[in-house]
């Protein structure tokens, strides 16, 4: 089915209008639709059988559109799907998440590259502890949450198997001549994603138990695609820089617990430091670069 058409509209060839979504995966997005404004909250995950580059995004930024226009024809509530519902680190779906939440409810929000947070492979991060404890109280929001990631395996259990309400696992294949042709999906249930995380574990097998159904989805970019591509990859960018600086990083969480914990301005901060190191250190850079802290419980 086409989706979206008054959105999209093709003028010279109208059944063209919109964007294609298949009928199953249409419907499953309607039901959550349908009842999201009865105190729900949903999770669904897409990914990409462990693998890189085969447009998990494009499926996960249709689906969003397709939220909103729902939210709009169904409810009569506008909750436009743009740039400010795409993020790409794990403090942003937070900071994000909740001044969409403080806007309006029944948002859409996209934690792309989200394997780099919640890769359950790893000891329980602070990072991991902060999405997962976002995602248990964000429920007042009501918001459709999409994670995109490359492995389902390596989600911790509670969010592959509880938090989540389905799986979608985004595939490629090779034409007649060898060319690889991206497009195409596998749809798990609750029932079933639960299923295949406990037998295909172990192995990382996407075959370890039957999907619901499979099908077919196009390279449509319902926002700006080069807009898009240059914000993920300045956001990747930063996150490896961050990472490769990690006494920057606690640099700025000292200069948080020095005000918040133990009352001392930013500005006497800032004095201090330039006293003691001879280097120009403004308030005003040591408020941004606490700012990622502001809501710690410390």
């Amino acid at each position: 089915m086409r989706v979206c058409q008054e959105w999209f509209p093709n003028e010279k060839k109208p059944k063209k209008s919109g964007f294609y979504m298949h009928d199953g995966l249409a419907m499953q997005i309607q039901i959550a639709a349908k009842n999201i404004t009865k105190d729900w909250d949903f999770t669904i995950i897409i990914t990409g059988g462990g693998e890189v580059r085969v447009g998990k995004s494009v499926l996960a930024l249709q689906i969003a559109m397709y939220w909103s226009y729902l939210m709009k024809e169904i409810h009569n509530i506008n909750v436009p799907f743009n740039f400010n519902n795409i993020v790409f680190q794990w403090r942003k779906l937070i900071e994000t998440g909740n001044a969409l939440g403080q806007e309006s409810r029944y948002h859409s929000i996209i934690y792309d590259e989200a394997g780099e947070t919640m890769e359950g492979v790893k000891t329980m991060s602070k990072e991991l502890r902060a999405v997962r404890d976002y995602l248990r109280e964000c429920g007042q929001y009501n918001f459709l949450n999409i994670l995109v990631l490359p492995e389902f395996f390596d989600l911790p259990k509670g969010i592959a198997i509880t938090r989540s309400i389905f799986l979608i696992d985004v595939y490629y294949i090779a034409d007649d001549e060898g060319i690889f042709q991206r497009g195409y999906f596998r749809f798990y249930s609750r029932k079933n994603k639960k299923q295949l995380y406990l037998k295909g574990k172990r192995e990382l097998n996407y075959n370890a138990h039957k999907f619901n159904f499979d099908g077919r989805y196009y390279n449509f970019y319902p926002i700006n695609e080069d807009k898009y591509r240059k914000m993920k990859q300045d956001a990747l960018r930063d996150r490896e820089s961050a990472k490769k600086e990690p006494a920057l990083e606690m640099r700025n969480a000292c200069w948080c617990i020095l005000n918040k914990k133990f009352n001392i301005s930013q500005e006497e901060i800032s004095r201090l430091m330039m006293k003691m190191t001879g280097n120009i250190i403004d308030q005003t850079t040591i408020s941004k670069y606490t700012q990622p802290y502001a809501n710690y419980d410390i």
